[in-house]
């Protein structure tokens, strides 16, 4: 048997359902809706070096989910309960019944590496800013049992979907299936099952499990996506531009000016971009000069230069990462050393990409037309 208690992972009544759940069923197993990684960080290990963040590609990413995690810990405060607290309440409460533990979640890494590789850069772009107009924005309170119920959940998932589907399929959708599987693969040995989810998994991992039939090949779930589509528009744009060039140059046409935009455009976006994140004048020029050279390398990043100054500057350490997955206030998470970084990448790298799409409409279209004409 398995029995599923959906939970909000910052709700006093989930913690004490998860509790009265365990000690009166005496489970065999509790189940958890985490990888190892996220357990890790449960735990509190989080020395994460900062140029593995900055080089990791995944800049945006992680500050979308480092802000998902703090609008986590924001309602979590207000209701006096530590984000995962449910979790972590599952596992002592196994450990003293004499459970055994078992972490169900995809790992996180294959998640976001897939979410990443779905995605094409207006779904993010329409993610984050979505995701700052629902932070910053003022708003009525959040009842947090209210949100558990179906019908709310439905039209948040929903919401969800409509806004980054591709995103909602990575996050929510896969990890139904795979969540899913887990289960029905312990209850083959162990007759009697608790997990711990949250709440909007619920529903769809009770629909797989009443119909195993229709879950997918989870072997495919397990893989990293490649995001071929992307990697191959990685290179073939600075190829294509710098084709370009040399076709207009062997033409007998002058390129002094196209390339004088080609550096505007990229250099301009990239230091508003840099600035907006509250980077140091320093980084602003870095990535401002880094951004029209980085942008016809596709194995470089604007934002990799632009962030790796702002480390250097600001002295940021593992220390500051550790101690940036406790904020729990605006001004301090964005005074943050490691977020900074973060936020310096991410937007100095959106910057040159805005930059180099501007440019290709704007000035090279109209540089190939006179090449042909």
């Amino acid at each position: 048997m398995i029995h599923l208690v959906g939970t909000a992972h910052v709700s006093k009544n989930s913690v004490e359902e998860v509790r009265k759940t365990i000690f009166d069923m005496q489970p065999d197993v509790v189940a958890v809706e985490l990888c190892q990684a996220r357990h890790d960080g449960l735990m509190d290990q989080r020395d994460v070096p900062v140029l593995d963040l900055i080089k990791s590609g995944n800049s945006l990413l992680f500050v979308v989910n480092m802000l998902l995690s703090f609008f986590q810990k924001r309602i979590g405060e207000e209701m006096g309960i530590t984000p995962g607290k449910e979790m972590l309440v599952a596992m002592d409460v196994a450990s003293e019944t004499g459970a055994r533990i078992a972490l169900i979640d995809r790992d996180i890494k294959i998640t976001l590496s897939r979410a990443i590789g779905n995605m094409g850069f207006w779904e993010k772009f329409r993610l984050l800013k979505e995701l700052a107009f629902g932070l910053f924005a003022s708003g009525e309170e959040v009842d947090i049992e209210e949100l558990k119920k179906d019908e709310n959940l439905v039209d948040i998932l929903e919401s969800f979907k409509e806004v980054a589907p591709s995103l909602y399929s990575s996050l929510v959708d896969e990890r139904d299936a795979y969540m899913a599987s887990r289960l029905l693969a312990l209850s083959n040995v162990n007759e009697n099952i608790v997990a711990v989810v949250g709440a909007g998994h619920k529903r769809g991992i009770e629909r797989y499990l009443a119909s195993p039939e229709t879950l997918p090949d989870i072997a495919s779930l397990e893989t990293r996506k490649k995001g071929y589509f992307f990697k191959t528009l990685k290179y073939a744009i600075p190829a294509a531009i710098i084709a370009s060039f040399a076709l207009a140059f062997y033409q007998g046409i002058d390129i002094q000016g196209s390339i004088l935009l080609w550096i505007a455009y990229n250099a301009v976006p990239t230091g508003i971009g840099v600035a907006v994140a509250g980077g140091h004048p320093i980084s602003i020029l870095v990535g401002m000069l880094a951004s029209p050279l980085t942008s016809l390398n596709p194995l470089l990043a604007a934002g990799w230069f632009a962030g790796l100054s702002e480390a250097k500057i600001r002295r940021t350490t593992v220390g500051d990462v550790k101690e940036m997955f406790k904020i729990s206030g605006y001004r301090e998470l964005y005074r943050n050393r490691a977020f900074k970084v973060l936020l310096v990448t991410a937007l100095a790298n959106i910057g040159s990409t805005i930059g180099t799409f501007t440019f290709i409409p704007k000035v090279l279209v109209p540089m190939l037309r006179g090449v042909v004409s």
